[in-house]
């Protein structure tokens, strides 16, 4: 009975087990979605709560897509018929029209580059959770049950050995009962003892055994880091060991222990042993600092991007029309060639610019085409979309003209220097410096570490109410570690000391190169606001010669030369023009955005602070 009980024990602790494996499995696959939620919930509210001490910083965060954005949903529908593209071609070719504020709204949820920046972010802020984690409670539970069959050979006598066996012991009996001599039986046992050697009766038999055992280990436990250096551990414990069948041995026990260590010299105290935590904190900062930087410079690239497509199809459209141009005066020159009038050098002067304005728009084209392409890829959208970016945008633009900021340089340098992240992440930086040089220092110092440990058990038995803690072990003392082999200590405090002055020194060009952005943005700005002006007179003088040169060509007086440099300096003006009010407006962003006062919001417009004094 006592083994079926052994046997029914054993079964139910394995049924057990593999109850709570399939427990654990299950919980396991249908929680992948709460473990995923619960990571950005806490990593969420880390940017959320830091962010407040970014400017410019979104206020609402997330790396999720937006499962239901169709970035050409609801766009106007643009149908080409200008022949400089192609139109008679591709007649009825119909594009989805792409303004500036959608382009970059696009790029906020579709751009490989923008998205993989916000990812980088987030992991930064998860990273921080983890180092969170540990100065938590940690609780741990390991729980293992083996079940053993072993076989071993057993030798057992054999049916002759039990008979003599028998025979020797009921020989008082037989002598009781026949009056035999015991000595004469003993002598005929012997008899027959010795006939079995020799026949190899006696030989014993060999049988096999098995035996079954049941071992298990059920373990929890809980440790915390402490702030102040410290390290608390407590730990529950449940052995046994049973035999199922053969020897009902039974070992059972429980143990209770807890430990504690304080570093009372090297390593106390929050700044000193709480360094990892303190840095991946402020790195986190820096990140979001970084996060918002990059914001402004990718919306001025995109915003860069979209009126460089927008330059390449309108210098297309100059181009063509040089070209029409050319062709109306190759045919009128051809006429008064007919009539004697023009030279046959003069007819092929025009002729040969008229092949040269033909291959410079056809050439156009294809890098209007090839701009528009990677201008797709760097918002997230497939080369293969019918788009086509409004160029109503560059008209508006046109007829804006230019919004020049009224600020001198040595003025913009001054708000940049309150402004710029960079410069509050590299004056954090070097506090990260000096912080860690004290954490040097204190590497130097010997090591005295207070530990307390206690240990109660209760052997026999296996429910932890029974734990008899006046016969546990209890143990203090202190942990000397004397400083006799210090160099790599040495090292890193030296190293320290140089890490320093560096980021010192860092700091300081960090603020000359922040000073060198403002000035060179501000120069180029006002270069840019130069070359418009230039390039509207020369649009004027360009203009009033072709007028000139038609006007000449109609009375038969144009020389061929005059006509083709007239009309080739109108186009590269008119080019010029619209490259100088992009590069303008371009310059401008460029310096909003170096001074620090480019906000964006979340859909990627911009806001400039137009009063900075």
């Amino acid at each position: 009975m006592k083994r079926l009980n052994l046997i029914i024990y054993s079964f139910n602790i394995s049924l057990s087990l593999f109850i709570c494996i399939i427990i654990a499995l299950s919980l396991s696959s249908c929680s992948k979605d709460r473990y995923k939620k619960s990571a950005d919930k806490e990593t969420l509210q880390i940017i959320k709560t830091k962010s407040e001490e970014v400017p410019g910083m979104l206020k609402e965060f997330n790396i999720e897509a937006k499962q239901d954005y169709n970035p050409l949903e609801n766009l106007p529908i643009y149908i080409e018929t200008d022949e400089a593209f192609g139109a008679s071609k591709n007649q009825g070719q119909e594009y989805y029209l792409i303004s500036l504020e959608k382009a970059l709204e696009i790029a906020m949820n579709c751009s490989r580059e923008y998205l993989t920046r916000k990812e980088t972010l987030y992991l930064s802020a998860l990273n921080l959770t983890l180092e969170r984690y540990k100065y938590t409670p940690i609780f741990s539970n390991r729980n293992k049950v083996t079940i053993t069959q072993q076989t071993y050979d057993k030798n057992v006598p054999s049916d002759y050995t039990r008979a003599l066996n028998a025979f020797e012991s009921s020989i008082p009996n037989i002598q009781s009962l026949t009056g035999t001599s015991a000595q004469l039986l003993r002598q005929y046992h012997q008899i027959l003892e010795q006939a079995g050697d020799v026949a190899g009766w006696t030989k014993p038999d060999v049988e096999i055994i098995d035996k079954q055992s049941a071992k298990g280990s059920l373990q929890t436990g809980v440790s915390m880091l402490l702030l102040g250096g410290g390290r608390l551990a407590l730990q529950l414990t449940n052995n046994f060991f049973r035999f199922i069948n053969g020897d009902a041995n039974e070992e059972a026990g429980s143990v209770l222990s807890a430990s504690f260590t304080q570093p009372l010299w090297r390593g106390r105290g929050r700044k000193i042993s709480a360094e990892r935590l303190t840095q991946a904190e402020r790195d986190v900062l820096y990140d979001l600092r970084d996060f918002t930087r990059y914001r402004q410079e990718f919306v001025v690239r995109i915003c860069k991007a979209y009126y460089s497509v927008l330059e390449q199809r309108d210098i297309v459209k100059n181009n063509y029309q040089s070209y029409l141009n050319f062709k109306a005066s190759y045919d009128r020159e051809n006429a008064f060639a007919q009539e004697g009038r023009k030279t046959l050098t003069e007819i092929g002067r025009i002729q040969q610019a008229l092949l040269s304005s033909e291959d410079t728009w056809i050439n156009s084209l294809r890098r209007y085409k090839e701009s528009l392409d990677e201008f797709k890829i760097s918002i997230g959208l497939s080369t293969d979309s019918h788009v086509m970016l409004d160029p109503k945008e560059l008209v508006k633009l046109k007829e804006e003209g230019l919004k020049h900021p009224q600020i001198t340089d040595d003025e913009a340098v001054k708000v940049a220097l309150v402004t710029r992240l960079e410069i509050y992440t590299q004056k954090d930086v070097v506090e990260d410096a000096e912080r860690k040089i004290k954490i040097a220092e204190n590497a130097l110092k010997p090591g005295v570490d207070l530990f307390l440990e206690g240990t109660v058990t209760n052997q026999g038995k296996t429910n932890f109410e029974d734990l008899d803690f006046r016969r546990g072990v209890y143990s203090g003392g202190l942990n000397l570690d004397l400083p006799l082999n210090q160099k790599e200590e040495r090292n890193a405090y030296r190293t320290a000391l140089i890490n320093y002055e560096r980021v010192k020194r860092q700091l300081s060009l960090k603020e000359d190169e922040v000073k060198l952005d403002v000035r060179t943005s501000w120069r180029n700005l006002e270069q840019a606001r130069r070359n418009y002006e230039i390039a509207q007179k020369s649009v004027e003088l360009s203009q009033r010669r072709v007028e000139e040169q038609n006007l000449l060509a109609e009375l038969g007086r144009a020389t061929a030369l005059d006509l083709v440099d007239a009309q080739n300096d109108l186009t590269k003006a008119q080019n010029n023009l619209t490259s100088a009010i992009i590069a303008h407006n371009i310059a401008r962003l460029e310096f909003w955005k170096n001074i620090g006062i480019l906000y964006i919001k979340p859909d990627g417009k911009w806001e400039e602070i137009k009063d900075v004094k």
